[in-house]
């Protein structure tokens, strides 16, 4: 409860950024919008502002129904239901952003894209190329979101270098390619494929014993409390995005949209800043609940030969080799 409240306290301060004065006199008009987020989650707290924001600048004439807590199911079940138009849009991770474009998740290759200014760096040059594959499927990111450093988490043991992982049972994302191809590179690892809202019942189970995941992610979720080891090294930033079915969006009285833009553009930086704080917050929390997993050069080396080998695979079919290589060059790790 009172981490709550102190999230509570730090995203009240945001509110003045997005109730900024503004006006559209539109026919009341609702929005469908689904998220795996809890309704009390860090997230879903910024959420419920960008909710009120959008109500009060368009009198109401714009309502932004929000389904949190996987409601209406899975990413992938909101990425189905959004394309028979049964949802208007979705707050999704890359995981679910991949079931409609794949390369979004090209900036999350494990050891490549590992600190929030590489990221920028990374997304603003794709911005355009990325954007336009949302486009290319009928829908429109109107921004894109961040979740926090990812971080290796294990019940019992340490893992420091791959072979440290055989025998274990990572967590890996459903629907998501290149975990799986950098466990098969170790070997003798056994990946339990599941969704978010299904983790917690694995942990509890023992079913799942080492997970990749934002301290900020597993502190909110309630998994930190079946986890006893976290890794002081990050593998990649994890993020997400806001799309809209293209549709959905044309629909709109053109006041009423260009607030949801404007109201959107506003609150994207602040919103970004504020959940690398938190996650940096809540991973210095775990380092006083947890054993810290500090890697050695060597075994940092051991790490870059599996993942150096994975992206390599990642060129033949995952991505595409342009890509790949776009990428490569722009983390300086061509």
């Amino acid at each position: 409860m009172h981490t709550l409240r102190r999230l509570g306290t730090a995203l009240f301060t945001a509110a003045a950024l997005l109730f900024a004065s503004g006006e559209a006199s539109a026919q009341k008009t609702t929005l469908r919008i689904a998220t795996l987020a809890p309704k009390n989650s860090a997230w879903g707290k910024l959420y419920a502002m960008w909710q009120r924001a959008v109500d009060q600048r368009t009198d109401g004439k714009l309502e932004l129904q929000i389904y949190y807590n996987a409601v209406q199911g899975n990413e992938d079940s909101m990425v189905s239901k959004m394309k028979t138009g049964q949802l208007d849009g979705g707050l999704l991770t890359a995981v679910g952003l991949a079931g409609i474009n794949k390369d979004a998740l090209v900036v999350g290759m494990p050891g490549v894209i590992d600190n929030w200014t590489l990221l920028d760096k990374a997304r603003d040059a794709l911005a355009p190329e990325l954007e336009a594959g949302f486009t290319s499927q009928g829908f429109t990111l109107l921004g894109w979101g961040d979740v926090g450093l990812v971080r290796q988490m294990s019940k019992g043991f340490a893992v420091r270098t791959p072979a440290d992982m055989k025998g274990k049972r990572p967590l890996v994302w459903r629907n998501e390619p290149m975990g799986p191809i950098i466990y098969s590179l170790i070997g003798g690892v056994v990946p339990v494929p599941l969704g978010i809202p299904e983790v917690l019942p694995a942990l509890r189970a023992g079913t799942v014993n080492v997970i990749s995941a934002p301290a900020l992610g597993a502190e909110q979720l309630q998994w930190t409390p079946m986890l006893d080891h976290v890794s002081s090294n990050v593998t990649t930033c994890a993020i997400g995005g806001l799309v809209i079915r293209k549709t959905s969006l044309d629909k709109l009285p053109a006041d009423a949209r260009d607030v949801l833009l404007d109201i959107q553009k506003r609150a994207a930086k602040s919103n970004a800043d504020r959940i690398r704080k938190m996650d940096a917050a809540a991973y210095d929390r775990l380092t006083k609940k947890m054993t810290v997993v500090d890697l050695s050069e060597a075994d940092r080396n051991e790490w870059q030969k599996v993942l150096r080998r994975a992206v390599d695979q990642f060129k033949q079919g995952t991505f595409t080799k342009a890509l790949v290589e776009k990428v490569l060059k722009i983390s300086g790790k061509a």
